[in-house]
């Protein structure tokens, strides 16, 4: 039987941790609706539209150990749109365990969706010294470009459809992803997902880095043509058009 005092202490430690946790979500979120007002975007707290739903096939979305009181959950959702494509940008948290312990991580990711794309499966990510290694025993190999030496250098790209990959991949993709990486892309049919690992960004990192992904999404749709986007051009959604966009 645990001892009373022992329960106490437990007890006081936990609704410390409970009380310092709701009040950094609470600031995190403050600080995500400020970014959107600067943005004058519209801002959601919670995920009504079901975006962690709808990307659950992305390996990023499988993280984490689900139980009855630790789930998975997208919250601060800052959406628009960059002319007919949607884009998001939100916090998504989750549980890792590591040995006894469980971490709780949060990290920015941008989002969007584009019903003309029709991207491959691919994943984009830096290239690091043990993918070299594996890419010279055979073991793994990625999409390197012949043409851009140092763009296959710097990126580890996988795709089960290369041919298409390397079409998409034109020149002035290849030359922003060098100038700007948004160091882990993932495209999937309609969607794009941008992030850095673990990684929850400051408001002033999240405005730079949203930006960034916009001009990339601008990109996309100029098919080469490499347009600088400016805060003008993303356009509000209203929340009758999010939730008509999501049931399509």
């Amino acid at each position: 039987m645990i001892p009373l005092g022992m329960f106490i202490l437990f007890a006081a430690i936990l609704t410390t941790v409970l009380s310092v946790r709701i009040k950094r979500d609470a600031q995190r979120t403050r600080e995500v609706e400020s970014l959107s007002k600067t943005l004058n975007l519209p801002f959601m707290e919670n995920d009504s539209i079901g975006l962690g739903q709808q990307l659950q096939h992305f390996s990023l979305f499988r993280k984490g150990r689900r139980t009855m009181f630790r789930r998975s959950k997208v919250s601060n959702i800052i959406r628009g749109n960059v002319g007919e494509t949607d884009v998001y940008l939100f916090d998504y948290t989750y549980v890792v365990s590591t040995g006894k312990s469980s971490r709780r991580i949060t990290q920015s990711v941008f989002f969007a969706n584009d019903k003309k794309w029709y991207l491959p499966n691919f994943t984009l990510r830096p290239e690091r010294w043990w993918h070299k290694i594996l890419s010279g025993l055979g073991i793994q190999k990625d999409i390197n470009f012949e043409e851009n030496p140092r763009f296959s250098d710097n990126f580890w790209l996988k795709s089960e459809f290369e041919g298409i990959v390397r079409e998409k991949f034109t020149p002035n993709l290849q030359q922003f992803l060098l100038e700007k990486p948004p160091v882990h892309l993932e495209g999937e049919n309609y969607y794009l997902l941008a992030y850095k690992p673990g990684k929850k960004l400051k408001p002033s990192e999240a405005k730079q880095y949203f930006e960034t992904c916009c001009e990339l999404t601008r990109l996309m749709q100029t098919e080469g043509k490499l347009e600088l986007l400016q805060l003008a051009d993303i356009e509000p959604l209203n929340e009758d058009e999010i939730k008509l966009k999501m049931e399509r």
